[in-house]
This record gives structure tokens, sequence and C-alpha cells, in this order.
């Protein structure tokens, strides 16, 4: 992802996460923060139909919604996947999957032995596919996340 997809990328962000809004300007600060972390998937006339956002994070601790990172914490000892999306149209194709499968290579080699997420819009199902389960031994605030919201982790 560069700076020059930001504005379709949030566009996409506005229709699929309307309970989970964050404004450009958050999504510009993870990119500037962490572009290592900050995928796009392109359909063949190169349009954007989905994205990735990711970055080390610290382990019990979950990014507020809608707030700048900044930076990454000191203490970051995970690697936390904080969005993935996909437009409608390209859904059911592989490409999320492809894309967990990506930042976990990049987790890996960034030394990273554990990922861990937020599941909402019931997409806990989609996460258990991939390796992850609930973390059920540290408490987290997931509250602004709605009701449904798991806090996951996946070792690598």
């Amino acid at each position: 992802m560069t700076a020059a997809d930001l504005p379709h990328a949030f566009t996409l962000a506005c229709a699929i996460h309307v309970d989970f809004f964050e404004a450009l300007d958050v999504m510009a600060d993870k990119l500037a923060t962490y572009p290592a972390g900050c995928l796009t998937l392109e359909t063949a006339d190169s349009a954007i139909s989905g994205y990735a956002v990711s970055h080390p994070y610290a382990r019990g601790r979950v990014p507020k919604l809608n707030h700048l990172l900044g930076a990454l914490p000191a203490d970051a000892d995970i690697y936390y996947i904080h969005d993935i999306a996909i437009d409608a149209a390209a859904r059911g194709q592989g490409h999320a999957e492809v894309a967990v499968d990506l930042l976990a290579a990049h987790a890996r080699g960034a030394g990273f032995h554990e990922m861990r997420l937020l599941s909402v819009n019931n997409s806990g199902a989609f996460w258990r596919r991939r390796a992850f389960s609930p973390v059920l031994d540290e408490q987290v605030d997931v509250s602004s996340y709605g009701s449904d919201a798991t806090y996951m982790r996946r070792f690598l």
C-alpha cells in the first residue's frame, strides 16, 4: 500500500466496516508508522478491491478504534492484524487467506512468534480456519469493537 492507495482503501473501509469507522488520517498514520504491514489487493485492471493493515503491537492490548498509533509500542512483542477488508465482488476467491499467509510470513521474518487480532462481524470461523484461537487467559477490553469481538491469537 502507498499513500496514493489510501483514498481507495478508505472508501472500501467505509463501505465494509460501517460499525467500525476509522478516519482517513488514522489509516494514513498506520501506513506511515508501519508501511511493511499495509497491503493492497488489486484486480486485473489495477483497481483496489481489498487491503490489509497490520503492525507490531504489545500482547494483551488492542489499539483503540479510530485513534492514531503515532509510534509502535516499545514493548511490541506480537504482530497485530488490525484489518483485512475485501470488496464484496472479490470475496470467496481466497484473497483474505492469501493476505493472512503473507502477513504471517512477514511476521515470522520480522522475528515474531505470535499474531493477534480482534475478530469482529461474526468472522470467528474464518479466523479459526486460519489457525487463530481465542485468547482466554488474558483480560482485554474489546468493548468498543462490539459484542461479538473476540481477541484471538495464532502461534507462528
